[in-house]
């Protein structure tokens, strides 16, 4: 009996066994980073439409005549119905540490807000007109940083 054609036969067997699965893993790691980068994306809409939300929602409640006792809660309330702490720990568990500290400092601008806004400040005020400087520089640093992260392009600038 001849061992060449057996042992051709074999090790011809092996590599094109070994390839596929080589090909295989190959194309489940690309699958797998467009997912994460999927989920990456949403997370980031999500939670910067959350912040924008939150801050339309205390502009508002700081514009309305709400009786003096009852302006706290009010405020309580429309910070906390957008859902932002929630994605922010959502952020903490899928996003790099750059985009996770750049929402954390958006978000307490937002945070310093509703402080403000507890504390009988009005819309007109220079504190406030401060915050909302400060909100639109750290989401403008957090739209850089999450751009950079999904690769979109540098050369468009966040707005």
């Amino acid at each position: 009996m001849e061992w060449i054609p057996l042992i051709s036969t074999a090790l011809g067997a092996a590599i094109g066994v070994g390839s596929t699965l080589l090909a295989d893993r190959a194309r489940w790691r690309r699958d797998r980073a467009g997912q994460d980068l999927n989920v990456r994306r949403q997370l980031y809409a999500d939670y910067t439409a959350a912040l924008s939300r939150i801050r339309t929602a205390l502009n508002e409640c700081a514009r309305e005549d709400i009786p003096a006792t009852e302006r706290p809660g009010r405020v309580r309330e429309v910070f906390l119905t957008p859902g932002a702490y929630e994605i922010r720990h959502q952020l903490a568990i899928v996003a790099p540490p750059e985009i996770v500290d750049a929402a954390r400092s958006a978000f307490v601008v937002l945070r310093d807000t509703r402080d403000l806004l507890e504390a009988g400040a009005s819309v007109d005020g220079a504190g406030y007109a401060d915050l909302e400087e400060k909100f639109d520089a750290a989401v403008a640093e957090l739209r850089i940083v999450m751009r950079l992260d999904l690769g979109a392009a540098k050369s468009i600038t966040a707005r």
